[in-house]
């Protein structure tokens, strides 16, 4: 027995939609443009830390 048309589109489109959504992801900041500051304590974008350490000279 085969799988039904709404069977195999409740399969692939979650898939379809999770790889796109990985895909975009990984490449967000090549197609943003912005650059992300990942240290221990911090995994985001702020762009007043960026620019304090900026004047601090840390990056």
């Amino acid at each position: 027995m085969g799988l039904s048309g709404a069977a195999w589109a409740t399969l692939l489109v979650p898939t379809l939609l999770g790889i796109l959504t990985m895909f975009l992801y990984g490449f967000w900041d090549k197609i943003s443009g912005k650059e992300y500051y990942v240290d221990d304590e911090i995994l985001a974008y702020d762009e007043d830390l960026m620019k304090a350490l900026k004047e601090e000279g840390k990056i």
